[in-house]
């Protein structure tokens, strides 16, 4: 019975410190960078993010929308406000792995990407996270 709770107390323990050192190792900055992306209307589902595209009448006003969707997002923090543009950075509740989504208008269209930094696998969670985005700014 003792060596069950010194192996549970180890198992946690390594939990906290792992999960301290992720929350506390920064972005980096190439995961901040806006990607090209060259697809036409629509939405493109990868297995470590997702990106859509929508062609709204005022691309500007929508990126404000999304804007506003996405500082209503927990564990969010906005990270480059720019005029029709943004990064946001969303953190995992309990291990508080980061994923980066970009904004932008451009052109007539809007963009709309989001992908972890962390690992190879984001479980959907940036594709629901989008799509909660997309539907709260009507896109």
């Amino acid at each position: 019975m003792k060596w069950v709770l010194i192996v549970l107390v180890l198992i946690v323990l390594a939990v906290l410190t792992a999960a301290i050192f992720i929350r506390s190792r920064p972005v980096p900055q190439s995961a901040l960078d806006f990607p090209q992306v060259t697809q036409g209307a629509g939405d493109d589902t990868r297995q470590s993010g997702f990106t859509a595209v929508r062609t709204p009448d005022d691309p500007e006003a929508a990126v404000l929308r999304l804007l506003d969707a996405a500082r209503d997002t927990p564990r969010t923090d906005i990270v480059l406000n720019e005029p029709y543009r943004f990064v946001a950075v969303t953190r995992s509740l309990v291990m508080g792995f980061p994923d980066v989504a970009h904004v932008w208008a451009d052109g007539d269209r809007v963009i709309a990407t989001s992908s972890l930094v962390m690992g190879k696998y984001d479980f959907g969670k940036n594709q629901e996270r989008m799509r909660g985005w997309l539907e709260a700014a009507q896109l």
